[in-house]
């Protein structure tokens, strides 16, 4: 799983087009998201349960140092070239959601299997950009 990370003071996407052709269901329009860790999330053929226990763990230790108030998960393949097939990605990104979740956060997920368009204000400080591979 590779995850990259923004401090945000806010974020706004807009789903587009269907990138695959079970895309899930949405609610149509644009959404903004404010004072949010924005997590772009590639998950890869060799991702488990396991990998999203870690990637948990690697989110709340961000959002501690950064004092962000919320999490926006968004689903995003452009971090690697060995993605998981599409059902077994999406599985693991609703996991870690719910991981998310019951740690006591509050979570927002960008749709997956969507071109979305979006615009980002990332504060700009020393941990407002991170990345990780888990």
């Amino acid at each position: 799983m590779r995850l990259l990370l923004l401090h945000a003071d806010w974020v706004e996407f807009e789903p587009k087009l269907k990138a695959l052709e079970d895309a899930e269901k949405i609610e149509e329009g644009r959404r903004r998201i404010e004072e949010v860790l924005v997590v772009y999330t590639t998950v890869e053929e060799k991702d488990n349960l396991d990998t999203v226990r870690q990637a948990k763990m690697d989110i709340i230790d961000v959002m501690n140092k950064v004092a962000a108030k919320r999490v926006l998960i968004y689903p995003w393949a452009h971090l690697s070239s060995k993605l998981a097939p599409p059902k077994k990605a999406l599985k693991l990104v609703k996991e870690l959601e719910k991981e998310l979740r019951a740690a006591g956060i509050e979570v927002y997920r960008a749709p997956f299997g969507w071109y979305k368009a979006f615009a980002i204000s990332v504060k700009g400080h020393p941990l407002a950009e991170l990345s990780r591979e888990i």
